[in-house]
């Protein structure tokens, strides 16, 4: 029983160990390529752009797309969001990639010696070429078979040029290739060549193709002229195909394909453009300035309404759209709310054309005989085309050649068996592997739609298995190898941040006028110049430091917590305290005990504490840190501020774990 006068439980401690300071740089944990986010602001912020280009690509085959398109998880971690607002890191990599490719710097890249094995990569999009990468620079020979007539995949068809422009793509492509990987376009598997033949043709094959195909909306009027899904729209105006375009367009969904749907219709001449939603804005999934700009442009916004059919005029065509409100019920399968419909709520949008963008499927025809007949199960068979109202109809499934390749024996070799599980391919968690033997899956088009950094992180993390595949590995020597830790922690004698960093606020991202936004291909964002670049890295809050006070000398007086501009020190009794720090077993015991705790998500690393203690008890230890595999395939690159062969002195402890 606890008396009246206990004194209330306040602070839950944790023990410091290389974990903890792992964790503690939220940024690059969130970041699903681990890319040391931290490391390249604050080599920006003092002008060496060079070393931080090198430091933001190096783990990170598509860096040059994500700096215009990435969904930025990093900065949903950034811990300066508890202050004002996280850093623009998506923004900065971008003015990276930019000030190294406009300065004409070349790329020098590290190839292994040639491993005598070949690997296929089906699919030029994130996942592939992030897997291609990995595995060309270990020294195997990589084959890339593309379907389109170049690489990026989803980020070539799925993103406009207006915020992704094609030769950014052609810049993460053209990097890859310098790992020894090969690309073969315009090679559509199941049409030209079928997935059971590249596995006799190479020792190892890897399904990269991604989720953009539509699915149905289930939705009556569906199949009327002037319907096209989003996917398929997008598809024809970033190839440059020739696309009718209603005056009055009605977009249905709340993800990315629906805002640059809406985006890309005004462009190609649309007089009106509104996206319905069955939730509210809180609960898209685009984040708070794509909305923003969406709307600048014109683009209406109706929320909390769900479609119930597409009307037809006189003439067939599409000409309305019946919608139902709705409100927020209980959280579904996926732990969002689910959007509840309204009785007797239904209401009209007049328009000519409707562009669904509510949710994608993989195309399984890449597995053959037996993946078409998926395909035909999950409702993607018609192979209608363009129809005569001038619009264009997108249920359609890429189709075989009409001949099943054999082999010398007369065997089909387009009839691999694979496991699915509704509706999606069955494979090994840890090492992507599906049930026949050599062949691997990895990105959207197992997972379903994902963003563009996550397919990459996963491509990467297949490479790892299929490296191991091939060295001979099988079973759980196949799964992922144990991480190895190593930590050095290092006092910063001189530690200092930028003038005015706790003031300085998020630098906005110039954007072009709007008069300047009616053509497909002109960039919407400009882009920070070099004086706003240095201005926003040097927000960062450099949390590979963390504050560290040597009991034994500390006298309790107290100047530290009074001097902390944030509250984040605190003294206080021992009877506060919890957590699983083994020390307080130990301070525990004490008859008078006092605490001092610091929290270090709240500091702001600006040093005032090491300073005013009168014993110097306070020291601001830096961490460097370092993960790899036993195999010496480097997991994260290191958080060393010596980057890039840069000596400096290094005077602490290593901690092995």
């Amino acid at each position: 029983m606890i008396s009246d006068t206990a004194i209330p439980l306040r602070f839950q401690t944790a023990e410091v160990g290389v974990d903890w300071l792992q964790c503690n740089i939220e940024c690059q944990e969130g970041c699903p390529v681990n890319t040391n986010c931290r490391g390249y602001l604050m080599l920006a912020a003092e002008g060496r752009f060079e070393e931080g280009y090198i430091l933001a690509r190096d783990p990170n085959p598509v860096a040059a797309i994500c700096g215009y398109v990435c969904s930025a998880p990093c900065e949903k971690a950034c811990r300066r969001a508890d202050i004002d607002k996280p850093l623009a890191i998506r923004a900065m990599k971008r003015f990276l990639v930019d000030w190294h490719y406009g300065n004409n710097m070349p790329d020098n890249v590290i190839v292994q010696a040639p491993t005598g094995r070949s690997v296929a990569v089906i699919g030029a999009g994130p996942a592939g070429l992030a897997a291609a990468k990995e595995l060309g620079s270990w020294g195997h020979e990589v084959h890339v078979y593309e379907a389109l007539p170049s690489g990026g995949g989803t980020t070539l068809i799925g993103v406009p040029a207006f915020r992704l422009p094609r030769d950014v793509i052609e810049l993460d492509v053209n990097w890859v290739a310098k790992h020894g990987v090969e690309f073969h376009y315009n090679v559509e598997i199941g049409r030209d060549i079928t997935t059971e033949q590249l596995r006799e043709r190479h020792d190892a094959v890897v399904v990269a193709t991604g989720c953009m195909y539509p699915v149905a909306m289930n939705t009556p009027g569906e199949e009327l002229d002037g319907v096209i899904y989003g996917v398929d729209f997008l598809k024809r105006a970033n190839l440059g195909q020739t696309q009718w375009v209603g005056e009055h367009i009605v977009i249905i969904g709340g993800g990315y394909t629906a805002m640059d749907s809406s985006r890309t219709a005004l462009r190609l001449g649309a007089k009106t453009s509104t996206i319905v939603y069955r939730r509210g804005p809180d609960e898209m999934v685009v984040d708070e300035e794509e909305q923003h700009e969406t709307r600048f442009e014109g683009v209406q916004f109706e929320y909390f309404s769900s479609p119930v059919e597409v009307l037809a005029g006189p003439d067939g065509r599409v000409n309305g759209m019946k919608f139902v409100r709705t409100r927020l019920g209980p959280p579904d399968a996926s732990g969002r709310r689910s959007a509840e419909p309204i009785p007797g709520s239904e209401f009209t949008i007049p328009c000519d054309m409707v562009i669904p963008c509510t949710s994608q499927a993989s195309d399984f025809n890449v597995l053959g005989e037996f993946g078409a007949k998926l395909n035909r199960h999950v409702g993607v068979t018609d192979t209608r085309e363009v129809v005569k109202g001038g619009s264009l109809s997108s249920w359609r499934t890429a189709p075989l050649n009409g001949t099943t390749p054999k082999d010398a024996n007369g065997n089909s070799l387009n009839d691999l068996k694979f496991g699915f599980e509704k509706g999606r391919l069955t494979i090994n968690k840890d090492t992507f592997g599906t049930n026949v033997d050599g062949i691997f899956a990895v990105g959207d088009f197992v997972t379903g739609p994902a963003t563009i950094i996550e397919a990459a992180g996963l491509g990467r993390r297949a490479a790892r298995s299929v490296d191991r595949w091939l060295a001979g590995l099988r079973g759980e020597e196949l799964e992922e190898l144990p991480v190895i830790n190593r930590a050095v922690i290092t006092q910063s004698l001189e530690h200092d941040m930028p003038r005015f960093y706790e003031a300085t606020e998020r630098q906005e991202i110039p954007m072009a006028p709007p008069e300047l936004r009616r053509d497909f291909t002109s960039l919407v964002e400009v882009g920070y110049d070099t004086r706003g670049a240095i201005t926003e890295s040097t927000r960062c809050l450099q949390c590979n430091h963390n504050i560290n006070i040597d009991g034994p000398r500390c006298i309790l007086c107290g100047l530290c917590a009074d001097v902390c501009p944030e509250g984040v020190i605190y003294m206080i009794d021992k009877a506060q305290v919890g957590g699983d720090d083994p020390e307080q077993d130990f301070f525990q015991t004490w008859p008078r005990g006092i605490a001092m705790i610091i929290d270090e998500e709240r500091c702001i690393r600006c040093n005032l504490c090491v300073e005013r203690c009168p014993t110097n008890c306070i020291t601001m230890d830096r961490l460097e840190l370092e993960r790899f595999t036993p195999d010496g395939k480097v997991l994260l690159e290191s958080y060393k501020d010596n980057v890039l062969g840069q000596v400096g002195q290094q005077a602490g402890m290593t901690v092995d774990r």
